[in-house]
């Protein structure tokens, strides 16, 4: 669920394999060299492989016990395609083969490389954070009622109790499709953003400012360019509090519909911004 809100991005890059005996570890699949997945890094020889499925430890074998590569293909190398596999055999005699030892997982981060709860949310809001260090205190710069801006925190955090989010958290929802729209699942982007009823609220506000806007569909990047380039940061807070207001307004509207059976009102989510 992180990954696909935005949350992560490095979150892949802090786990390697340790290899042991290669006996787990998919020889093309998984990213087990410094170079990455083989079948990316080297498409063109893996669309030749005979085994696409093979483990690490399924491609040589022991030799008075040291490890020599046996890699086998459907065909020979034209002259042009040779040196593919030098590189390849490069990337692979630097990788030692352990006889006797397991492969396993190595977390990369912190001194002692052990996994734990509180270094992966370490990892994940430092990667937030480091790419995108100014929002949070422009939000709370804003001057915008204080449940407002809290509701406009929780979109930012992917926190707010949307179709999507309820069922990652194994609450059973009767209908997962957005309310307002009635097209799509209720995540959190489409329910602010991509929704064609947010897209209307979002038009008639930019209408109302005079300017013209592309709607970025991640919640943090929306909000980080919803403002004025050349503007004063006095007038970048206003425009902050319009955009609290638009996602606060949107939830409030979208309550409104689930529980006191009201109407669908485009009109009624601008007067109120």
């Amino acid at each position: 669920m992180w990954a696909s809100e935005g949350w992560g991005g490095n979150f892949e890059d802090a786990i390697n394999w340790k290899v042991g005996d290669g006996r787990v570890i998919s020889f093309w699949e998984d990213s087990w060299l410094n170079c990455g997945a083989l079948k990316k890094v080297f498409s063109r020889l893996f669309s030749f492989s005979t085994v696409k499925d093979a483990k690490v430890a399924q491609l040589g074998s022991w030799n008075n016990g040291v490890w020599v590569w046996s890699l086998e293909w459907r065909r020979s190398f034209f002259e042009w395609e040779k040196p593919l596999e030098s590189r390849l055999l490069q990337f692979l005699l630097g990788t030692r083969l352990v006889l006797g030892e397991t492969d396993n997982w190595l977390w990369e981060v912190g001194e002692f490389q052990n996994y734990s709860v509180t270094s992966a949310y370490v990892l994940l809001r430092r990667d937030r954070e480091e790419v995108l260090p100014n929002v949070y205190s422009r939000l709370w710069r804003c001057k915008a009622l204080p449940s407002a801006t809290l509701t406009a925190w929780r979109v930012l955090e992917n926190r707010i109790a949307t179709s999507v989010n309820l069922e990652s958290r194994g609450i059973v929802v009767d209908n997962p499709l957005c309310c307002l729209c009635g097209m799509e699942e209720e995540s959190n982007c489409h329910l602010f953003f991509v929704c064609r009823f947010a897209w209307l609220v979002w038009c008639l506000c930019f209408e109302w400012l005079g300017v013209t806007f592309v709607i970025h569909s991640d919640p943090v990047l929306n909000f980080i360019q919803f403002g004025m380039c050349n503007a004063s940061g006095q007038i970048n807070e206003f425009w902050g509090v319009i955009w609290v207001g638009v996602v606060s307004e949107i939830w409030k509207h979208r309550n409104n519909v689930i529980f006191n059976r009201e109407k669908v009102d485009v009109l009624e989510v601008f007067a109120l911004v």
